[in-house]
């Protein structure tokens, strides 16, 4: 025990910038963009397909930051500030499809039928409540959270070089137990935020729709502030 102490005092740096390297992923996991697109594509259906979509969000987001950082650090590549302003233009843009795609799905489809002798009736708006329901489902079991995710995390990679000391960029261990612990933290933000849009939904299941446009608006602002902000 007293050799276990003495090991952790001796590492206690070691064990400050990994706590450090887990709280930013906390923190880099609730970013706009990552929240506002998590809500475009978990804002419709059940509390497990919501956890779902985030999971399968922060496993492509932790994937593409992990990967990518680690071997930029081990290869000593270093990425310029206009590749990474360029990337923040295509997640801009991503972001902005994600939010008309969240309108567009909230649209009802006309309800009448018309016949060929004429005769015109309407048709339950349930049907379209489930079909809308079935495309949610294949949204969340599909390769789409995961895709968005990867491509929201290209932006970050740069930063998150950046964010490594020294001491943990110089020690291959250090270096993939701290981006590990990054990406971990960004997995159980990005949860959360998750849990939290369906809650919200739920809760607020009169005025889905309302907050479905709002969500949507808010996406597409965002992702047009985004583009142009970085062209500029």
């Amino acid at each position: 025990m007293a050799l276990i102490v003495e090991a952790m005092l001796r590492n206690r740096d070691v064990f400050i910038v990994l706590g450090s390297l887990f709280g930013q992923g906390l923190l880099h996991g609730v970013g706009p963009d990552h929240c506002l697109a998590i809500g475009a594509l978990a804002s419709r259906g059940g509390l497990r397909r919501a956890v779902a979509v985030s999971v399968r969000f922060g496993l492509g987001h932790m994937a593409v930051l992990g990967v990518l950082a680690t071997a930029a650090v081990i290869a000593g590549v270093v990425i310029p500030a206009r590749w990474e302003s360029a990337l923040e233009v295509v997640g801009g843009a991503s972001l902005l499809a994600l939010g008309c795609w969240t309108l567009l799905r909230g649209v009802p489809i006309d309800s009448t039928h018309h016949h060929g002798d004429g005769v015109t009736h309407a048709h339950d708006l349930a049907e379209h409540d489930s079909s809308t329901d079935a495309a949610a489902a294949r949204v969340s079991k599909g390769p789409v959270p995961l895709l968005a995710g990867a491509l929201f995390g290209l932006s970050g990679v740069r930063s998150l070089v950046l964010a490594l000391p020294l001491m943990v960029q110089r020690n291959p261990a250090v270096l993939v137990a701290g981006v590990a612990l990054f990406g971990l933290g960004v997995l159980l933000s990005m949860v959360l935020v998750g849990y939290l849009t369906q809650r919200i939904a739920s809760a607020a299941h009169r005025i889905e729709r309302g907050l479905r446009v709002v969500v949507g608006l808010s996406s597409m602002a965002c992702g047009a502030w985004w583009v142009i902000d970085h062209i500029g």
